[in-house]
C-alpha cells in the first residue's frame, strides 16, 4: 500500500523546477564556487530521488535546504586549505535551523546593501582581509598603505556596519563580509 504523501515523479520535477536556483544560491553562500555548488544540489536531489517513499512531501524542502547546508559545509571541511574564517562559518552554520536561513537571508542583504555604500577603497581591504584571508601586512602590501592604515579602515567600516547594522550584527559581520563577498 503506497501512502498519499510519497512523491511523485511529477513532485518531485516540481520540486526541482521551483527549487534548484535558490537551493543553489544557497550552497554558493557557503562554498563559493559555482561548479561545486551545482554539484551539491544535484547530489541532493539524486539522494531526494532515492528516498522519495520515505521523505514526506511536505517536508522536502526543509529536507533539501538541510541537506543543501550539510553537503555544502562537508565541502569545505575536506577541501585542503582550511582557513581561520571557513572554519569560523562551518561552526556558525551548523547551529542555525530552517527558521534561521530567513533571517540570515536577511542580515545578507543588509551588509552586502551597506557595503555598496562604502567607498572602493574599503570594499577592497574587506575583500582582501575576510574573502581572501589576507593579514594586515599582506592587504596593505598589495595597496600600498600602511598597515596601521589597514587595521584603522577595517575598524571605521566595523563601526559603521555597527551604527547600520545594529549592535546584534557585530558577531556576525566577519561571517556576514565572507558570505557576501564574491
Amino acid at each position: 500500500m503506497i501512502k498519499e504523501s510519497v512523491m511523485t515523479v511529477h513532485d518531485y520535477e516540481q520540486l526541482f523546477k521551483h527549487n534548484f536556483e535558490r537551493l543553489y544560491y544557497h550552497s554558493l553562500d557557503i562554498v563559493h564556487d559555482e561548479d561545486l555548488a551545482r554539484d551539491v544540489v544535484s547530489d541532493v536531489y539524486v539522494n531526494v530521488w532515492k528516498l522519495r517513499e520515505t521523505i514526506a512531501l511536505d517536508t522536502a524542502l526543509s529536507y533539501l535546504y538541510t541537506s543543501v547546508r550539510n553537503r555544502s559545509l562537508d565541502q569545505l571541511r575536506h577541501r585542503s586549505r582550511h582557513v581561520p574564517l571557513i572554519v569560523e562559518v562551518i561552526q556558525e552554520l551548523e547551529h542555525y535551523n530552517d527558521t534561521d536561513w530567513e533571517e540570515y537571508d536577511a542580515r545578507i542583504k543588509a551588509l552586502k546593501a551597506e557595503l555598496d555604500r562604502q567607498p572602493e577603497r574599503v570594499r577592497r581591504v574587506l575583500y582582501l582581509r575576510f574573502y581572501e584571508q589576507k593579514s594586515n601586512r599582506e592587504v596593505a602590501e598589495q595597496l600600498g598603505i600602511t598597515v596601521d592604515g589597514v587595521k584603522k579602515i577595517v575598524q571605521r567600516s566595523f563601526a559603521q556596519m555597527r551604527v547600520s547594522l545594529g549592535k546584534k550584527m557585530l558577531k556576525f559581520v566577519p561571517l556576514l563580509l565572507f558570505a557576501c563577498m564574491n
